[in-house]
Parts: C-alpha cells; structure tokens; sequence
C-alpha cells in the first residue's frame, strides 16, 4: 500500500539505530516524552462557541491566546497520532469546521471568550471577529498521514482528505500567477514571521535583533494586515492581482508578494502526500490528479527558484515594481527542496553537505534558521523578531522528513541526536540558541513536541539492549 511505504522507511530508520544509542546513554527519553505530553494536556482548549463544539490544543499557556492555529495545530496532530490519536481527529475536525465555502482554512480561529473591546481590536484588522483572513503554511496533509497511519481508520481517511484536497485546490485558484508558484500575501502565512528572506521584500536589511530592527520591521506586519482591511475590505482577489505596489499613505506598508521557498516546498510535497492518501482509499483519479499538482510545483520550483548564478535555492519575492527578484539570506527555507521527491541529485548533494557543514548548518544543537555564516544569522533572541537563527521545531521536523525522503539516515541520525540532546538539556520551549542551547520564548510550545514523533519514528521510546 502507498501510503505505509513512509512507515515502512520509519521501521527501516528503528531497525539500524535502535541498535546503538550510545549518544544519548545519558539521555532520558521518556522524561523528554512525558513532559511534551504533559505540555500538550495543559494546553488542551475545548467546548462550544458559535454553536459549534471545538477541542484542540493551543500553542502555550504562555504568550499565545487560546486560540487554534493552522500549523501549531498541524504539529499537535502530529504527535498526538503516535499516543492518542482521537486527539488528533477532533483537533483536524475542529479546524475543519471553519473551513470556507472557497476551500480556505484560516491560519487562526478565535474560540476564546473575548470582550466587545477585544473583537473591536480584531476588527481593525480582519473582516470578522470569528477567523483571520489569512491562512498559514499547509502542513495538514502531513497531520493526516500521522493519524492515517496510526489509526488505519479509512472512514477519518475518507472525511479529512477531500476538504484538504479542496483547500490545496484553493491555494491554486487563488496565489498562482501563472508560474506554478503560490504566493504568501503576508509574512504570517508562512509562519516563518520575521525571517531575513523576507527583508528585501520589506526593503530593510537586518543584522542584529535587538528594539531598534524591532521597531523598524515590526509595525510593517501590522501596516500591511490593516491596509488589506481599510483599503481593500479584505478583498483578497483586488489584494493579489495588483501588479505593482500602490503609491502607499504615509506611514503605511501595503506590499507584500512573496513567494517563500518553504511555502512552495511544503505545498508541493503536500500535494504528493495527498496522492498517496488517495491511493490507500482506491481514489486513483484523485490520487492523479494530487500527483500532476505535485509534478507541476515541483517543476516551477525547478525552473523558477533556483538562482543559477549563486548555485542555491532561493525565495522569490515580487517587488514594489512588479518584477520577481531573488532574496539574499541563506535561510532555512533554502533547505526544503528536501521534500522534493524529484530533487535532483547534484541539489540533494548540495543541501546535506550545508547540512553538514559546522559553518553552515551543523550546528551544535540541531540546525539553525538561518546559515551560521550568514551575515544576517543571529543566535540569540533579545527582540521579538522570530526566525532569524535560532532553531525551531517544525522546521527541523521538515529537514528531517526531507533526509529521510531521500534515505539521507546518517545526517537525519546526526541531527536527531542533537535535537534530543538539546531538549533533554533545556527543555520544551519556542525555539533555542543552536550554539548554546539556551531557550528562548514560551515555554511548553506544542510544536516543539514535536521531537517526539521522531523519538518514536526511530523506536527510541523502548529499551534498549
């Protein structure tokens, strides 16, 4: 069957590292496994608004509202699959609920109790006080291949698969410009905020996070979100098809086109993951269909985001002229051609040697956001500019599955032990200095639990001889 061919390779990676953990004798796993469970229970929100019933899990008690995020709650699904997996189900079925008539799902929906003054604080940004108008990195066909492969339910297989098909779907009809590349009209949806492959698409050029870069590009992302609501009543058709920036009032940032290589990647690989979805249910011509989609991405990144003249993946972002340009940072994004299963080989070789390289991405904790050589890399985190080097959860769970794709296992092997180390060292919180291991942000973030999928991709959750 197509889709336990993943799970296969998972045994595979159990079966020739199981055997010898010597690097992590003094680790204690099921501490590292208790504790992410213990976090994800905490951060359990449920019950009824707007008459519908909602459980999922937000993405802190600390710093976050308790709201649901499309990629936080793409992780918790994730690891909720390999314990409880009926967890992850209604966490997938609560965000289902608000998915729109267009195939959208929002990046965040507001099941809080807020006051009159709260949601009139919303409406100054969004159409509505009930869901953004955005929407966020599309990591859920991932969520439902680990609650496929933990149930083996094919009726949950059967409710979940079509309406992210149609939200895949949505993404073509509505931010492809005709490349075969889908495009982020803000930076939160991709997730990946404040990231420095965005700074030439907001004309700044940042290389220390402190209050002053703060304030520099910071209130861009606020200007943008509420000129989309004054200017254009969240029109997002009238957003996107503009083909230059507007002469913008003053004080006021109303551009933002970019096509982030992460974005394109997760999108592409989302699509193949949808294929074979398809196929575990006899669906073969939407399981073709889902294959042709990943084909054609898979293509456009090939031919549009590859800079021939650095030899580097790339992010691609419109400028104020209309004009598609290369970003300059060397940052994470650059490695998620990963998830390509057609990446060619020179690439691949490319990728896990800066993976390998202690000043490129062979950090000491696990891999950075941005390329420790990079003039724009920095490890600390005194501002709150996010994704500018310190590591994150999710994007190491990318690189992983990307080197497991490609049976990459000795580096997968490497960087794991170092994720587990650093969280045996510091614990579960937002993200962490790759030199130190010094936690930065909230602590109990539901998408750094995510170290336990791999923990128990690699059967180290059992004893060992």
């Amino acid at each position: 069957m197509v889709g336990h061919i993943h799970l296969a390779l998972f045994v595979v990676a159990a079966v020739l590292y199981s055997v010898d953990c010597t690097k992590l004798k003094d680790v204690n796993i099921n501490k590292i496994i208790d504790s992410c469970y213990s976090y994800l229970d905490q951060h359990l929100c449920e019950g009824h608004k707007w008459g519908k019933k909602f459980h999922f899990y937000r993405p802190s008690v600390e710093k976050y509202t308790a709201d649901q995020w499309l990629w936080d709650s793409g992780a918790h699904m994730i690891v909720w699959s390999q314990k409880n997996v009926q967890n992850a189900v209604l966490d997938m079925r609560t965000m289902l609920q608000f998915q729109q008539p267009d195939g959208r799902i929002p990046e965040q929906i507001y099941w809080s109790n807020r006051t009159a003054k709260e949601d009139a604080q919303l409406l100054l940004m969004y159409s509505n006080t009930q869901f953004t108008d955005t929407t966020q990195m599309p990591v859920l066909p991932y969520s439902l291949r680990s609650i496929y492969q933990a149930s083996g339910d094919k009726e949950h297989l059967k409710e979940f698969l079509y309406p992210l098909v149609n939200y895949f779907k949505w993404w073509r009809n509505t931010r492809d410009s005709g490349d075969g590349l889908i495009t982020a009209i803000h930076n939160w949806e991709t997730g990946l905020d404040a990231s420095p492959a965005y700074d030439p698409a907001f004309h700044v050029y940042v290389t220390e996070v402190n209050q002053s870069s703060w304030a520099k590009v910071y209130p861009k992302f606020i200007e943008i979100i509420e000129s989309y609501k004054f200017l254009y009543k969240w029109n997002v058709s009238a957003i996107f098809e503009r083909p230059t920036a507007p002469e913008k009032p003053a004080h006021l940032d109303t551009w933002f086109k970019v096509k982030d290589l992460a974005l394109n990647c997760v999108y592409s690989s989302g699509w193949r993951v949808l294929a074979e979805l398809a196929q575990e249910l006899g669906d073969a011509e939407t399981a073709s269909y889902c294959q042709n989609e990943a084909t054609q991405s898979s293509k456009a990144i090939q031919t549009h985001m590859y800079d021939t003249e650095h030899s580097t993946y790339q992010t691609v972002y419109t400028d104020f002229d209309g004009t598609d340009k290369f970003s300059i940072a060397n940052s994470v994004q650059n490695l998620f051609p990963l998830l390509l299963s057609d990446l060619p080989a020179e690439h691949l070789t490319s990728l896990v040697a800066q993976l390998s390289d202690p000043n490129k991405y062979a950090a000491p904790y696990s891999v950075p956001t941005v390329s420790m050589d990079d003039p724009q890399f920095c490890a600390t985190f005194d501002a709150d500019l996010m994704w500018r080097g310190p590591v994150w959860g999710f994007t190491n769970w990318f690189i992983l599955e990307g080197l497991g794709l490609h049976k990459q296992l000795d580096v997968q092997e490497r960087i794991l032990t170092s994720w587990v180390s650093l969280v045996d060292k510091s614990g579960i919180y937002e993200h962490y200095n790759p030199l130190s291991g010094e936690p930065y942000g909230a602590v109990g973030l539901g998408m750094s639990t995510l170290v336990c999928d791999w923990i128990y991709r690699y059967g180290w959750d059992k004893p060992q001889l």
